[in-house]
């Protein structure tokens, strides 16, 4: 019959216990979507513009860099006006040019019309795109600021990029 010293029996418990710990670890990040990355980063440089460069139903959009999770030149095609509520709403279609291809969301963004600083909070939701983005799924969230009157703003954004097929 085999029989352990304490000792080993000891040792032996604690590297089953390192084991055991490891594999329940590894099973749980194992959970997450495959392709599925936080976000999180911001939109610097804000600006709105019109023209023949702007492909929006109003004749408005905005242009920004992006620095972050996501890196690239954006371009902002708005759809809507904010209603002329204090606290108003607007949409929008983003595309996000980056070394990986083209990234693209429809958004809805609640400005506060009333502050000096134009307040907003925006959900863009991601509908894939080009390159790595193609069939991509998630949503950026984002929190910033514009102030129309010097035509700048700059957000902060979180959010989920999960990969499709692309």
């Amino acid at each position: 019959m085999f029989k352990l010293s304490p000792r080993r029996a000891a040792v032996s418990l604690g590297v089953l216990a390192v084991v055991a710990t490891a594999a329940v670890l590894l099973a749980a990040s194992s959970g997450a979507a495959p392709g599925s990355v936080p976000l999180h980063g911001k939109m610097l440089n804000i600006a709105n513009f019109g023209g023949p460069g702007c492909p929006s139903p109003t004749g408005v959009c905005s242009s920004f860099t992006a620095i972050g999770s996501i890196q690239g030149e954006g371009l902002v095609s708005v759809d809507t006006f904010p209603t002329p509520e204090p606290i108003s709403i607007s949409r929008a279609h983003t595309v996000i040019t980056t070394d990986k291809g083209e990234l693209r969301c429809s958004e809805a963004a609640i400005f506060d019309l009333a502050g000096s600083d134009h307040a907003f909070v925006d959900l863009c939701v991601i509908s894939g795109g080009t390159g790595a983005y193609e069939g991509a799924s998630g949503y950026i969230q984002e929190v910033g600021t514009f102030d129309f009157a010097a035509n700048r703003g700059e957000l902060e954004y979180y959010g989920k990029l999960v990969y499709g097929t692309g």
